[in-house]
């Protein structure tokens, strides 16, 4: 089979909403993302399987595919970020971690950057077990699920020489590091920058290593307020 075809493209979901009640739902800017999307990706693969997480955004998002989804499988789940945060500013004076303003906890989307400044550093700390979540549990824990995701991924190539998966950041970026070979830091920094809808992928080499084609890709969205990080 030749290189280029086997590829793993990793799909972020279009926009959730942010600020409200429950982020797990589009937004209207996140169903204008999602559309283009869709017409992006009938292009781009237009017979590959689809295999999407749990989550209401994953699936909104992979409704809009022309393509049927093939499989759902729950170790594309997102950790969640509300109780990673909560659990850190809980703890922030043995962590060490700055609490932004009230004012940015009661809008988030106002703040957005403030807390996208902060979170690498609550992210580390999860991932070298100094912050503890019950609702995440451990960090090793969510990355093996994450790897083990992209493992049944990875076997739907007797198929097809591609697949498409709808997920989210912190699963995108964990999946790729490890396939990558780079470390927490590269992840971090991944996970942060992340746009919606972005395309990530990966193709597999004949020597066996995965090799970025793209990363965060997003000219299939108009540039603007559909460039968005949450």
């Amino acid at each position: 089979m030749m290189e280029s075809l086997r590829r793993l493209v990793l799909i972020r979901h279009a926009q959730g909403s942010l600020g409200s009640d429950d982020y797990d739902q589009l937004s209207p800017v996140g169903y204008i993302q999602a559309r283009h999307l869709a017409e992006h990706v009938d292009r781009l693969a237009p017979a590959a399987p689809v295999v999407r997480g749990e989550l209401r955004r994953h699936r909104q998002t992979a409704d809009c595919f022309g393509a049927e989804v093939c499989d759902i499988d729950a170790g594309l789940n997102e950790y969640r970020v509300d109780h990673l945060l909560n659990a850190a500013y809980a703890d922030a004076a043995r962590l060490a971690i700055e609490l932004p303003a009230v004012e940015a906890l009661a809008d988030p989307r106002a703040y957005l950057q403030t807390f996208l400044d902060r979170f690498p550093e609550v992210l580390e700390a999860w991932q070298c077990g100094r912050l503890r979540c019950e609702m995440n549990g451990l960090w090793s824990a969510f990355g093996a699920r994450v790897e083990a995701a992209g493992k049944r991924l990875a076997q739907r190539f007797d198929q097809s020489g591609t697949v498409l998966s709808v997920t989210s950041a912190g699963v995108i970026s964990t999946l790729a590091a490890h396939l990558l070979e780079r470390d927490l830091v590269w992840q971090r920094r991944l996970n942060i920058s992340l746009y919606n809808a972005s395309i990530t992928e990966l193709h597999l080499g004949r020597d066996g290593r995965w090799r970025a084609e793209r990363l965060n890709c997003v000219d299939h969205l108009p540039p603007g307020e559909l460039h968005t990080l949450a």
